[in-house]
């Protein structure tokens, strides 16, 4: 790939005329713009990584177990049984 760095356009003969050409792949540029897409990529990997992590053993032991969500669950089910009753003997 070239870098024009200066070019004149001639108007008569109709074509641009490059004062200056260099190579862009003798710069560090395309170097630079390669690390700074890797470096996004493995941040953006990392920061997944971190995400997708189990918590620890001691979060747990805060969480209620299958059979106490089972009854608690119940509860809540006979307490919205005899709401929609009270409801429905509040209406005549």
């Amino acid at each position: 790939l070239l870098l024009m760095r200066s070019a004149s356009i001639n108007h008569e003969k109709g074509f641009v005329q490059s004062k200056e050409t260099m190579d862009i792949y003798g710069t560090r540029e395309p170097q630079l713009a390669f690390h700074q897409r890797i470096s996004f990529c493995l941040d953006i990997h990392n920061m997944s990584v971190k995400a997708m992590r189990f918590p620890p053993k001691a979060y747990n032991k805060d969480l209620e177990s299958a059979e106490e969500r089972r009854e608690r669950e119940q509860q809540d089910l006979e307490f919205a049984k005899e709401m929609a009753e009270d409801d429905d003997d509040s209406f005549p």
